[in-house]
């Protein structure tokens, strides 16, 4: 195998990138901790609560199955989860119409209306501070972002195996 030639410039930026999404990742990580905490959510009650709230905004609600795989939980454990996010009036579970079997958990609008207050400053601060950037830009961003992603859920999942 030959040797990939040093691009120093290259190098340089790919970790101002990575430190950047660290930084990004952990002041993401405090802010969300801070509706977390107004909320008595847990961590991962908040992170359920992300991927129930994608899914009901895709039109492709989540089952309880899916989201232990996307959080990482045992079946039980995500159930337990549903189970208190539900008591809280967050979310409900509803059966398919489709399959009966088949039982998936939305969110319930007054959830979502509070998430909403709280995270669209973000949103609004996020697109001011985007304003300037051309779609390519924001386009070649979104890429490498994806990219990101993909490679840290990857390891993540190589360790989980280990």
């Amino acid at each position: 195998m030959s040797a990939v030639p040093r691009q120093p410039e290259r190098d340089e930026l790919l970790r101002d990138l990575i430190d950047a999404l660290r930084v990004f990742t952990v002041e993401s990580d405090v802010f969300v901790d801070t509706f977390a905490r107004r909320h008595s959510l847990g961590r991962t009650d908040l992170n359920a609560v992300m991927w129930i709230s994608t899914g009901d905004a895709a039109g492709h609600p989540i089952t309880v199955g899916e989201l232990a795989q996307r959080l990482g939980l045992s079946p039980a454990a995500a159930t337990a989860l549903v189970d208190r996010l539900e008591a809280a009036g967050h979310v409900g579970r509803t059966r398919d119409p489709r399959d009966r079997r088949r039982v998936t958990v939305t969110m319930h609008e007054p959830a979502r209306q509070v998430a909403a207050d709280f995270f669209t400053p973000l949103g609004a601060r996020m697109s001011a501070a985007t304003a300037d950037l051309e779609p390519e830009d924001l386009a070649r961003a979104v890429a490498v972002v994806r990219r990101m992603t993909g490679a840290v859920t990857a390891t993540r999942e190589d360790q989980t195996l280990s």
